[in-house]
């Protein structure tokens, strides 16, 4: 009786298993179908895009905190993705954020694009203007070491400032503030007025800021458009300070116009800078009554591998210096190339290297160019 049976019930598992295989083709669905979701689930966030106002973040003037902060929580929790801010002013505050000494956090694998520069304007809020207070900054900068706080972030096409220039600066906080992190992309971002800095690279490496404007009328100490950092005593504020160095870093294709001592910063604080590349930016020293430095050091820092070239730079003090490399006896300058600079107005000098200990390996530093606008003569050095 048995053996009569197992033939029945052998056919009957056959023809539900045919029955649902056709089912789940009908719907959709298939074995490699369900491989394929599984796929699409754990790399959405790659592709993943919101807009800040499903978050309630309209851009309408008011303070934006915690929605925006909201919807890149979001992405953070989908494993990434890109969030769109639409046309508008987006007020960020301290009062409102989730963290003590900056408005925004930045998690890994987001990109923040807005509508343009000049269209979508990212503001410190007006109550807050001497306040103490990075505006955005990367998740973990201040808690993980070496290049392992939140990377692989792009900013892009908005424009960002802290508001109108003040007699009474705060004493920290920049506008991008980027500390241990791997791989970042600044680029199409305008900058108005920086008590610190419009972005400072601290203790990180492939960063790239490009095709981006600053025009910073703050004249204060320390304001220096884009600094390349150690993450050593004098960092971001808040920074986790393990002496990390950056490297990798490139600044092109920029348009910057500043009233700050020093407007490129390519090293601080006793920092070892390897591999930079400043390249064809457009550089105005404006302020006419003191001198400045658009691209220089300070002196207890050493660069390695670095490349200054194309660039255009007007200065407009008699102690302005174009590119000022000078450096004290405990540091180095090695691998430095530095061509095609073309460096008018009024300056104490266009290229000035000094260095107390034995540097080596300077390139095509003759190519360098001065042009005297008061006698209309070219000199080659």
């Amino acid at each position: 009786m048995m053996c009569k049976k197992l033939p029945m019930f052998f056919l009957m598992v056959v023809c539900i298993f045919t029955l649902g295989i056709s089912f789940a083709s009908a719907s959709g669905f298939s074995i490699s179908n369900v491989s394929r979701a599984k796929h699409d689930i754990l790399h959405k966030g790659r592709n993943f895009v919101v807009k800040a106002a499903a978050f309630g973040a309209t851009g309408n003037g008011t303070d934006q905190t915690r929605t925006l902060q909201s919807a890149l929580n979001y992405l953070e929790r989908v494993g990434g993705g890109k969030l769109v801010l639409g046309k508008g002013t987006f007020l960020l505050s301290l009062a409102k954020s989730i963290h003590d000494k900056a408005c925004i956090i930045i998690p890994a694998g987001v990109t923040v694009e807005g509508s343009g520069m000049g269209v979508t304007i990212l503001k410190r809020i007006s109550s807050e203007r001497k306040q103490n207070g990075i505006l955005l900054v990367n998740k973990g900068y201040d808690t993980k070491g070496e290049y392992k706080a939140a990377g692989n972030i792009t900013l892009r096409d908005f424009t960002i400032t802290d508001g109108d220039v003040t007699s009474k600066p705060r004493t920290y906080g920049d506008l991008i503030a980027l500390g241990h992190t791997d791989n970042v992309l600044v680029e199409r971002v305008q900058s108005l007025n920086h008590d610190q800095h419009f972005v400072d690279i601290c203790g990180s490496r492939n960063v790239t800021v490009r095709d981006s404007i600053s025009n910073n009328l703050q004249n204060t100490y320390g304001t220096a458009t884009i600094q390349i950092d150690r993450a050593k005593n004098l960092g971001i504020w808040g920074l986790l300070l393990d002496g990390t160095n950056p490297k990798n870093v490139t600044i092109e294709n920029n348009k910057i116009t500043s009233m700050s001592e020093l407007v490129l910063q390519l090293g601080h604080d006793q920092s070892t800078a390897e591999s930079l590349n400043v390249v064809s930016n457009m550089i105005t020293a404006a302020n006419a009554n003191k001198g400045q430095m658009a691209i220089g050091k300070d002196e207890d820092t050493s660069i390695s591998t670095v490349n200054i070239k194309d660039n255009q730079i007007k200065l407009n003090n008699e102690n302005s210096i174009g590119i000022n490399l000078a450096t004290d006896t405990a540091n180095r300058l090695d691998n430095i190339s530095i061509s095609g600079n073309v460096i008018t107005g009024k300056m104490r000098t266009d290229t000035f290297i000094d260095s107390a200990v034995a540097s080596t390996d300077f390139k095509d530093i003759l190519y360098s160019l001065l042009i005297d606008l008061s006698s209309g003569m070219k000199v080659l050095y």
